[in-house]
């Protein structure tokens, strides 16, 4: 395996340049499955799975998903897309763990928060904005006695300590954060243990490494650097050295839950996430925890760029705010903001339901681009 980092790596540049069927690593006729990225940064990638890849991607969402504790005598909904989207798989996978699943489809978070509370829906799968969402409906509409929840699978998007947090405390729910890229074959490449100190890496199926995004040298364990992830097992559309343009750790591998998998941290941010003003390199999920650290605010959010390094980071407020002014509240958050990161940012405080996401959400939006 240490022959591998001298291999050239893979781009979603060079997916993008076979569209559709160049990445193609065997007959179309051999393809029993065909789904897509989000397509959140861009064009979408198609992904492939023969009767074995698709076999194989089961197996590894089962691990998840017993890994979590979700088997036999649960109700599960998966509250992602059914449709093109990797994410459905959960649906397909959670009954070969023994639980029964309710498949849901599109829906509000309103709609999901009444089913579950209605049939007593013990574990769930989701984007943490959307369990985000659930979270402050319950919050605010007093359900969270009335769930059942025990577990939840939550991940497709970087979230933090702070939201795990609130999703926990408002849903009644142990949450663990999975990880997944849809041109590696979806979820199904790491998830947390109950230590929850890391995402182990199902190391049959996937090889890890962890470079430095300029030089493209491999980072020590415990240095921060760009996932790059090689298949071990697929044949539709097997990758060599893909760069995820996710930023995390390689971790030690040992776990007091016994396995002894390779590791990585949770993720801090994508690349294309980051963004550096005035010098300050600067990623999303740091105004996250800022923004959560306020029981008023919803924690949606969106960081826009603008004119030369201006920031405005925009945020949802509760309905029913008391206490202090709006423009008393920017001044508390812009300080937090500041404290964390140095940069003086305008905060433009907005009403619930202002910020709409289709899909994952949209953190930052660069103006300076359009």
């Amino acid at each position: 395996m240490r022959d591998v980092a001298n291999l050239p790596f893979t781009t979603k540049d060079d997916l993008l340049a076979s569209y559709p069927y160049g990445s193609l690593a065997v007959d179309l006729k051999e393809v029993r499955l065909i789904l897509s990225s989000s397509g959140t940064t861009g064009r979408p990638i198609l992904t492939f799975y023969t009767e074995r890849d698709y076999d194989a991607w089961m197996v590894r969402l089962a691990r998840n998903l017993r890994l979590a504790g979700v088997g036999k005598g649960d109700l599960f909904v998966n509250t992602a897309n059914q449709a093109l989207f990797t994410g459905r798989g959960y649906t397909e996978a959670a009954p070969l763990v023994g639980a029964a699943t309710f498949p849901v489809g599109p829906a509000s978070p309103e709609k999901h928060l009444k089913i579950m509370a209605e049939l007593g829906v013990t574990a769930f799968h989701a984007i943490p904005s959307f369990a985000l969402k659930m979270a402050n409906i319950a919050a605010e509409e007093g359900l969270t006695g009335k769930l059942k929840l025990k577990k939840a699978i939550v991940g497709a998007e970087s979230w933090g300590e702070a939201t795990r947090s609130r999703i926990e405390k408002w849903l009644n729910v142990d949450a663990y954060d999975n990880y997944g890229v849809a041109e590696l074959g979806g979820p199904g490449i790491a998830i947390e243990c109950p230590a929850k100190d890391g995402l182990h890496v199902w190391a049959d199926h996937y090889l890890v490494e962890v470079v430095e995004p300029d030089t493209r040298e491999e980072v020590n364990v415990g240095e921060e650097g760009e996932l790059v992830v090689t298949t071990l097992s697929r044949e539709a559309m097997p990758l060599i050295r893909y760069r995820t343009g996710d930023v995390v750790k390689l971790l030690p591998s040992d776990c007091s839950c016994g396995l002894k998998t390779p590791k990585i941290s949770r993720i801090k941010g994508r690349l294309n996430e980051m963004v550096k003003v005035r010098g300050i390199s600067l990623y999303p999920k740091v105004i996250e925890e800022v923004i959560s650290s306020f029981n008023d605010l919803t924690g949606e959010y969106q960081v826009l760029l603008s004119g030369i390094d201006d920031i405005t980071v925009r945020v949802e407020y509760k309905r029913g705010l008391k206490g202090c002014s709006l423009e008393d509240f920017e001044r508390k958050i812009q300080a937090k903001v500041k404290e964390l990161t140095l940069l003086t940012v305008k905060v433009e405080l907005v009403e619930e339901g202002s910020i709409i996401n289709d899909g994952k959400a949209r953190r930052l939006v660069d103006m300076r681009k359009l």
